[in-house]
């Protein structure tokens, strides 16, 4: 009986070390790669690439003017909320009030156009 009680010792030993392994495998495979930090460079280029409207690209560039680095954390979130999926475009007006609930104001250029018997007034800046 002793003879047999050792190897089944050495029998679930082997099992214990099988099934160890097998799940260092899988745990192994199932971590992503580490992905290293995005610049701010790589930052901007993916919020570009969301960007819809007209205005979309005027706010980004002056937000950025006008804030620069402090600007960069809630660009940095956009973009983490992209690659998780739940903004896939960022339209000129959505940009704008993400900004200003975020308590960044970004003056715009007004532009007005009235036409008048076939002939164009333009009001503010252009």
């Amino acid at each position: 009986m002793r003879a047999a009680a050792g190897y089944m010792s050495d029998e679930i030993d082997t099992i214990i070390k099988k099934k160890a392994l097998e799940m260092a495998i899988r745990q192994a495979m199932s971590k992503k790669p580490e992905e290293k930090p995005l610049t701010n460079d790589d930052v901007i280029r993916i919020v570009r690439g969301l960007l819809r409207g007209e205005r979309a690209e005027e706010i980004l560039k002056t937000s950025l003017e006008l804030y620069g680095d402090s600007l960069m954390p809630l660009l940095r979130k956009i973009v983490d909320l992209h690659r998780q999926g739940v903004i896939n475009e960022l339209w000129d007006y959505e940009l704008y009030r993400i900004l200003t609930n975020a308590g960044f104001v970004i003056p715009l250029k007004t532009r007005l156009r009235i036409v008048r018997h076939g002939r164009e007034y333009k009001i503010g800046e252009d």
